[in-house]
């Protein structure tokens, strides 16, 4: 890349807003995120820095595309941070560069462009550098103006969402005059509030300039305050701040006679309504609020906060202290009312901030709560919205049990093995994996009041990063489950029952035991093998790959049934294949159950699938086996009406004159059901 070809890219990159490019100056997660094609490449990134460098200093600073800013300003926008720190480090240069303006009267300063992006990192290198943070535009614009209106015609600004906390703390940072008016008489604050769709990235900016002691005697001229303009154009924190550090706001109509609770109640917030009258309005609306409603308020003022846009979040939480202060704290239900909140709390805060004002009422996150006819507590609560490593390391901070079941005996680790995932994303099991990190190994091995430990439930789900987690604190890999749940199940056993081949990969690998049986005398091979829930049932791939991660296949449970033998009472495509799977593994064929039936036996009585007893004979099942009631292969075709299966038993030599132990041999049968086609071959009838 030469000096040419990085200038059209970052002139370009400024002017069109369709080939904005940008080095990020936030933490995201860049892969996944939706202006991925907006960043500027590392190898680009390196590229012009090595142009950069080579590049006489005099060069960098000369006016670039149709706005006069150099290309020192350019560097500063698109944040090549490395680049402009290597320029300001050079002395000489630095005096010219720092505080250069634009060359078109414009009085851009590399400052104020900082500021406009919300660049804190590059706003800290500049002034670092002596940068005066007392130069204005031609606007009259000063750096407190280009933190609340990032806005200059012609410039492509982009991300302003995702800059709110930087911008905050730039402002802290500057000492310029905050009461500053530009060339339309506005303050920043003014400016702030007068301006609508911006409080996503601007609503830490109002405490910050109250803070500063700016001006809040402002009207415009329609008679509106700075509250009335804060509730005009959607800023909750900025109204929020006002009513409470200048309580005589609350009073001041504008021309029409309009007061901030009146606007509130004709856009029905009722939630601002609240918190006009807590600082002194009166009341539109005289009838007293119930718990219920106001709960339903607060949950609905967190709806209006979103990752990016933070804004609603004061009020929301200002509504959260309200209602738990109104809570009897002796009255369950109503205290139950305030976990109705926390579903949109939790989803719309990422930090969680409805749980600190949950602590400083001192409320118990772990006392039972009997709500609306079920117990529930509240930590419990939070698990099952948000199961994430964000949410255990909250609570843990906040001082929460999360060792204990308390619920249903459900311990936090319980809790989140049990569900399920919504994805085979490696980002949502590396979640479960990181959350089981921050957990106990005994929170793991707690049996649950259905009988169940964590490990059980992860090797159930198919958790298999929180089970390696497990393993790795030392989980034991053979813990049985109890009464209610099938006593004697193993993590195994679960695996193996709901498909998951390398979870039972990794038990296996961990000692978990093939050989231990449940209290019906199942072994895991047993489960993978047996049918399960209608709809739920797994395929035959599925269940051959869990067989195969297996070292016992052929283990009788308690009625003396093999795996083997338990796969003729599956659909015929499913039988077929596990059948062929257990032969060439070398399974039993010839093996007996606690009544003496051989897989034949129980084929021929149960669907009397001729392909598959073909299968069986030819792999070493003896036709003339009888059982403890003396019934052969032969004796069960023909009691399950099929003849055609009877006619190939006689052919492969079948003894059609053996008599079971009531003296019934498959002669009489045949007779008894005229099965002429099967009687022309006795041709030996005794």
């Amino acid at each position: 890349m030469d000096i040419k070809e990085l200038t059209d890219l970052l002139v370009t990159s400024s002017q069109q807003i369709n080939q904005c490019k940008f080095i990020p100056w936030w933490n995201d997660d860049f892969e996944s995120s939706i202006y991925w094609y907006t960043i500027i490449p590392p190898n680009i990134v390196t590229d012009a820095e090595s142009c950069i460098a080579e590049c006489p200093k005099e060069t960098l600073l000369k006016p670039v595309g149709s706005y006069g800013l150099s290309l020192f300003h350019l560097l500063v926008w698109h944040n090549f941070y490395d680049a402009v720190k290597s320029i300001l480090d050079d002395q000489q240069t630095e005096e010219k560069a720092v505080n250069l303006p634009d060359h078109k009267g414009y009085g851009l300063t590399p400052l104020l462009l900082a500021c406009c992006r919300g660049n804190l990192a590059m706003v800290r290198l500049l002034l670092e550098h002596k940068a005066d943070h007392n130069l204005s535009d031609k606007r009259g614009m000063n750096p407190y103006h280009f933190l609340v209106y990032p806005r200059f015609e012609g410039l492509v600004n982009t991300c302003t969402d995702k800059t709110a906390d930087q911008r905050q703390a730039i402002a802290r940072l500057l000492n310029c005059d905050v009461n500053q008016k530009d060339q339309e008489g506005f303050t920043p604050l003014v400016r702030l509030l007068s301006t609508s769709y911006c409080s996503g990235y601007t609503w830490p900016l109002t405490e910050v300039f109250l803070d500063k002691d700016a001006d809040t005697d402002y009207t415009d001229k329609d008679g509106n305050s700075l509250l009335m303009l804060a509730l005009i154009n959607g800023h909750m924190t900025g109204a929020l701040q006002l009513m409470n550090r200048h309580r005589e706001l609350v009073h001041i109509p504008n021309k029409e006679g309009i007061t901030p609770i009146q606007h509130s109640y004709n856009w029905r917030n009722e939630g601002l309504c609240l918190a006009l009258e807590d600082c002194g309005a009166d009341p539109v609306n005289t009838t007293p609020m119930d718990i219920d409603h106001l709960s339903q308020i607060t949950s609905n003022a967190f709806c209006r906060c979103f990752d990016d846009d933070q804004d609603g979040v004061s009020l929301a939480l200002y509504l959260t202290e309200k209602l738990i202060g109104q809570v009897d704290m002796d009255d369950d239900d109503e205290l139950g009312y305030v976990t109705e909140i926390f579903h949109n709390a939790l989803i719309s805060d990422k930090d969680f901030r409805v749980l600190d004002a949950c602590q400083k009422a001192g409320l118990d996150f772990t006392m039972p709560l009997h709500f609306q006819g079920s117990i529930i507590c509240l930590r419990d609560e939070c698990l099952d919205i948000r199961y994430e490593p964000d949410m255990i390391r909250k609570l843990t901070e906040l001082g929460v049990d999360m060792d204990t079941g308390i619920i249903r005996g459900q311990t936090p680790a319980n809790l989140i093995a049990s569900k399920t995932r919504h994805s085979q994303s490696s980002e949502e099991e590396d979640s479960f994996r990181k959350t089981a990190e921050l957990l106990s190994k005994e929170s793991m091995e707690q049996l649950n009041n259905n009988g169940l430990a964590a490990i059980h439930l992860a090797a159930q789900n198919g958790h298999i990063d929180m089970l390696a987690v497990m393993i790795e604190k030392g989980v034991d890999v053979n813990l049985m489950e109890d009464a209610p749940a099938e006593p004697g199940t193993t993590p195994l056993h679960e695996a193996c029952t709901y498909g998951h081949w390398d979870a039972v990969r990794l038990l296996m690998a961990a000692g978990a035991d093939d050989t231990m049986k449940n209290s019906k005398g199942e072994t895991p091979a047993h489960c993978a093998v047996k049918n399960k829930k209608p709809g739920n049932e797994l395929t035959p791939e599925q269940r051959i790959q869990v067989l195969n991660e297996l070292k016992n296949l052929d283990l009788p449970e308690d009625s003396g049934k093999t795996p083997l033998m338990l796969t003729q009472f599956l659909d015929l495509s499913t039988s077929r294949e596990l059948l062929r799977f257990f032969i060439e593994k070398g399974a039993d064929v010839n093996r007996t159950d606690n009544h003496g039936m051989t897989t034949l036996m129980l084929n021929a009585a149960n669907f009397c699938r001729k392909d598959l007893i073909k299968l069986l004979i030819q792999s070493g099942a003896d036709i003339h086996a009888a059982d403890s009631q003396g019934n052969t292969v032969l004796y069960y075709s023909l009691k399950s009406d099929d003849a055609g299966t009877a006619r190939y038993l006689i052919k492969k030599g079948a003894n059609y004159n053996q008599p079971n132990n009531q003296g019934e041999t498959p002669v009489q049968i045949a007779v008894e059901k005229g099965f002429d086609t099967v009687l022309e071959l006795m041709t030996d009838i005794e």
